[in-house]
């Protein structure tokens, strides 16, 4: 019996259809596991901390098969986080969650890794007065601290925003330990900002898409590190409405995976 495909998956899936992401780059990405295998995933994570310490971060996800939204991460850097883990595990998470998965955050000394989101207002009322593009990204940290970030908050941080394709980004804010890593989150910027626009012609797809089923808001998740720029996630103002309409109810045999 094929096991049900959970939403979250199929939400990366969208990814791929619009040629945002290779398909063997997102199972090279996210380790998915069946819940009753999660010590199986533990044991993985255990050996590659341990032959290979300090070398990133693990970013553990518990995915039932339906909910694909703010699902809980958990943020494995050392064998105490892992344990952590292992102890919040309940009697109740068979019953919750059909998977478990791991990605890895690359860390290395000398070796930022850039976190963000841009996201795209298409709604008809915007002119060309307002920014429709803005930019939030977060150095060697969670994409969740974007989420949470205020004015108390200890993480590198920058936002930007934009008219539209093409134009120039007003930097809005930046936020550094020192005046000296300024230069450097401004190239950083700069890099993730020169990748966005290389792939204008797959985004305007997918946001063509999104007006055809009456959706006009779009926020893409990145990652830059030294492996490279690659889009992580997406989000809109109805994500279900988005996977129904491109993996409808009779489900396309290459996601049986």
């Amino acid at each position: 019996m094929t096991r049900q495909i959970p939403n979250k998956w199929k939400k990366h899936l969208v990814l791929v259809e619009f040629g945002l992401k290779k398909q063997e780059d997102l199972e090279k990405e996210i380790h998915r596991y069946p819940s009753l295998h999660v010590s199986t995933l533990i044991q993985d994570i255990e050996k590659e901390l341990k032959s290979n310490p300090n070398s990133g971060m693990y970013i553990v996800s518990s995915i039932p098969s339906y909910d694909y939204y703010k699902l809980p991460n958990f943020c494995v850097s050392s064998m105490e986080d892992l344990e952590k883990f292992k102890s919040s595990l309940d009697d109740h998470f068979l019953d919750r969650f059909s998977e478990v998965w791991y990605c890895k955050k690359p860390f290395e000394n000398g070796h930022d890794v850039i976190t963000g989101r841009i996201s795209f207002d298409n709604r008809d009322w915007i002119n060309s007065i307002q920014y429709s593009q803005s930019v939030e990204q977060v150095w060697n940290c969670s994409h969740r601290e974007i989420e949470k970030f205020n004015k108390d908050s200890n993480v590198i941080y920058l936002r930007a925003s934009r008219e539209g394709w093409a134009r120039r980004y007003h930097i809005d804010d930046v936020r550094v330990p020192s005046i000296e890593d300024k230069d450097k989150v401004i190239e950083g910027f700069r890099q993730t900002a020169k990748n966005i626009e290389a792939n204008k012609e797959k985004i305007e797809e997918f946001e063509n898409y999104l007006k055809g089923i009456g959706i006009q808001e779009l926020c893409l998740e990145y990652m830059l590190s030294q492996k490279g720029f690659s889009f992580i996630d997406w989000d809109t103002s109805n994500d279900k409405k988005v996977i129904d309409s491109v993996f409808p109810t009779k489900e396309k045999s290459n996601l049986l995976r």
